[in-house]
């Protein structure tokens, strides 16, 4: 169960308000219902950290494998071909990629978008307004059609937004990352390997960040989005991830 799972169990969790009271008040005022109405909504699940799970190469084979019955191992190793593949053509054939980036990227986008959605719909996530699945793959969705859209637009730059919200995905990781070092420290766990993560996460992020307008960084934006992804086929091998778990 995902972190984002336990905490929303737990949001869900009834409460019990069979207390007594004195000279049998009612034990919630309207002032203290609407407070709590308050802190119901806020009690929702991140919507960055569902952002990160959505493009997660992980996630990703997760889905793959309930959706079509593939054992997690296939699906895990086929996602991380998948990204591999795309990272190793950015990297070696940037000039050619600039040309079909927004396609691949778009797609990707809206593909896991419409799929997670149907997951969040066969599994009635709307039933619970402290889940946020339905709406956050919908902007999942509406960014990968939002993307393709741009390549049609002369006055638009689509290379610049995909710089941008990978940029920003990639802060979102970073801290994820660090968040689960943070807590390995406070549990006398090893943590190395996630502190490495989160800052080669970072890192990256602000690479993608760098002067996101400018076409002539663009062939640099295309490189570090490659390596970013050739970094998370990588990670996500059982042998390796199991070999870096040690540290």
């Amino acid at each position: 169960m995902s972190k984002i799972e336990e905490e929303t169990e737990i949001a869900d969790a009834p409460t019990v308000n069979n207390a007594p009271t004195v000279n049998n008040a009612p034990s919630v005022t309207k002032e203290n219902d609407g407070e709590a109405a308050v802190t119901d909504a806020l009690a929702v699940e991140n919507v960055p950290e569902l952002m990160v799970e959505a493009l997660s190469a992980e996630h990703n084979a997760q889905r793959l494998s309930e959706a079509i019955k593939l054992p997690k191992r296939v699906a895990v190793y086929l996602v991380a071909a998948v990204y591999f593949v795309v990272g190793v053509l950015c990297v070696s054939i940037t000039s050619y990629i600039t040309v079909v980036l927004s396609y691949i990227v778009g797609a990707m986008l809206a593909l896991v978008g419409a799929v997670g959605f149907v997951f969040s719909l066969v599994h009635r996530d709307y039933k619970s307004v402290k889940t946020n699945k339905i709406a956050t793959f919908l902007l999942a969705l509406g960014l990968g059609i939002l993307i393709i859209f741009e390549e049609f637009d002369p006055k638009s730059d689509p290379i610049m937004l995909i710089s941008i919200i990978w940029g920003v995905f990639g802060l979102f990781e970073g801290a994820h990352a660090f968040n689960h070092a943070i807590t390995r420290i406070a549990n006398s766990e090893r943590c190395v390997y996630y502190i490495i993560k989160g800052i080669a996460e970072c890192v990256v992020a602000f690479m993608m960040l760098y002067r996101p307008e400018s076409h002539e960084a663009h062939f640099f934006h295309i490189v570090v989005f490659g390596i970013s992804l050739i970094i998370d086929a990588v990670t996500m091998l059982p042998r390796v991830k199991q070999f870096l778990s040690k540290f």
